[in-house]
Formats: C-alpha cells, sequence, structure tokens
C-alpha cells in the first residue's frame, strides 16, 4: 500500500491539486512520477472484500478517504470493514474501539446519503457487533435501533438480504429472552416490541429467496425451527445450510451452531425418575 502512494506522497495531494488548477508548474520529473501512480479505485477494496481480506480492503477505502471521497458508498464500506475486525480482536477493549469506530462511519454514511439502504444495513450490523459487549439495558436499547435500521434499509432496498437476516434473528431473539430481560425490555422500549418465530421464519424465508447460497440464512432457519418443535425442517435447512461451501467470515462460526443444533434435535430426552 505505502508503495502504490509513495509517488503521490512525496509530492503532496494539495501540491497535485494547485498544479492543476495552475498555480505553479511541477517538475517534469514529478509529473512523470504522478502520472505514473497507479489509482485506487473503491472495486480494488470489493475484490479484497470478497477474498475476506479485510485489513487489505480497509486500507483500500481508507486510502480513498485520505484522497478526498467522503460519499456513503466509501464510508458504509468503511464501516463494514471495522466490524468485520472486531471478532479477531484480543481483547474487550479492542473490540469496543473498533467496534465505536465502526459506528461513526456508520452512522457518517447515513448523513451523507439517507436514501442509501446500504448505509442503514450497516449501522444496524455496528449496532449488533457492539450490543453483546454492553451492559444489558444498553444491549437492549440497541436492539431497538437494530430493528429500526434493519427495516429502514429493507423499505430502501428490499433486496438486502442482510436486513431480513438481521430481523429475522431479532424476531427469535425478542421472542425467546428471559423474564428478567423480558421486564427490562419492557422499560427500554415502553412495551414490548411485537416479535415472534413466525415473523422470523418469515424473515429468514424472504433472506433464502433472494440469496440461497449464504450459509446464515439456512442455519438461523433451522435453528428457528427447532425452537418450534419442527424437527424435520430444522434438520432439513441445516444440513443445507452444512452443504453449503464457507465463503463468508462469519460462516464456518454459523455452520458450528448448525452443528450443536442437530445434537440437541438427536439428542435422547432425559428419563427423571422421582421416588415417592
Amino acid at each position: 500500500m505505502k508503495r502504490i502512494l509513495l509517488p503521490l506522497a512525496k509530492v503532496g495531494y494539495s501540491s497535485i491539486l494547485l498544479a492543476g488548477a495552475g498555480f505553479f508548474s511541477l517538475s517534469p520529473l514529478l509529473q512523470a512520477q504522478a502520472a505514473d501512480a497507479p489509482v485506487i479505485t473503491l472495486a480494488q477494496g470489493d475484490a479484497l472484500e470478497e477474498k475476506i481480506k479485510t485489513q487489505d480492503a480497509l486500507d483500500i477505502y481508507l486510502q480513498l478517504e485520505k484522497g478526498g471521497r467522503k460519499d456513503a458508498a466509501l464510508l458504509y464500506r468503511i464501516a463494514r470493514e471495522y466490524a468485520e475486525l472486531m471478532p479477531d480482536a484480543k481483547t474487550k477493549a479492542e473490540k469496543l474501539r473498533l467496534g465505536e469506530i465502526a459506528l461513526d462511519y456508520a452512522k457518517r454514511a447515513v448523513a451523507a446519503d439517507a436514501t442509501d439502504g446500504n448505509s442503514y444495513l450497516c449501522l444496524a450490523i455496528c449496532y449488533g457487533r457492539l450490543a453483546p459487549l454492553l451492559d444489558n439495558r444498553t444491549e437492549l436499547e440497541y436492539s431497538r435501533l437494530i430493528k429500526d435500521d434493519a427495516e429502514t434499509a429493507l423499505r430502501l432496498d428490499p433486496k438486502l438480504d442482510d436486513a431480513d437476516y438481521i430481523l429475522g434473528a431479532w424476531n427469535f431473539e425478542m421472542s425467546n429472552i428471559g423474564v428478567v430481560l423480558r421486564e427490562l425490555a419492557k422499560l427500554v422500549y415502553g412495551r414490548l416490541p411485537e416479535s415472534s418465530d413466525e415473523k422470523a421464519v418469515e424473515y429468514l424465508q424472504k433472506g433464502i429467496e433472494l440469496a440461497p447460497q449464504r450459509v446464515c440464512h439456512h442455519i438461523e432457519l433451522g435453528r428457528v425451527y427447532a425452537a418450534m418443535g419442527k424437527k424435520d425442517l430444522a434438520r432439513e435447512e441445516i444440513e443445507k445450510g452444512l452443504a453449503l461451501p464457507i465463503v463468508e467470515r462469519d460462516d464456518e462460526e454459523m455452520k458450528q451452531h448448525g452443528r450443536d443444533t442437530l445434537k440437541t434435535l438427536t439428542a435422547k430426552p432425559v428419563v427423571i425418575i422421582t421416588h415417592r
């Protein structure tokens, strides 16, 4: 990355802009260096992201930001990469640091273009990455924001299958929270928000329709079916997810969730003998 930018770094972005505006002329050598400098593009970062080279993709996006780009398309990509780095962080403090940076960029993306569904989707993802690291009340407050931003993302772009996944998972989790969190949720939301396993199924099925090749949709749907006692449907969806290739960062983790759920489906019930 430093080698790519070396010619521009020697001259300085402001010098190049001033020269282009006619304020002064660069020497022939510096002009040649500037002309030969490789052009960094958003597509280069996207190609690295597809290969799960998160840090490399982030480096490309950050260089574009340093070069003057401030649009939503770039900002939500930067937010996404910072959020993707969180699971590999060694400490909770580092996870929080990365998460806060990601959240800030996601908010800036929404501010830059409030009609961009991807920006709201990224905002929901960032809240989702941070929520488990925080106290129960803040986690529930973030869960409301996750729902709102994911719904906004879908209104702006109904083809965002990640938003369907988020809302499916949200319904599943909210429908199965414990008594203590349920009471706290009433305080946070004002009243307990409507949620159901059936609604979770609806969102996850839509996600599968949009992107049947993604592991997360099948595994999560299988987990919901398992919670509903629909063992055959659960096994079918989980096996579909397990058969898919690993192409995304979270695929292996999702598959492990699927394997764990399958074990519960095949486990024999425990018989408790009581003596009178």
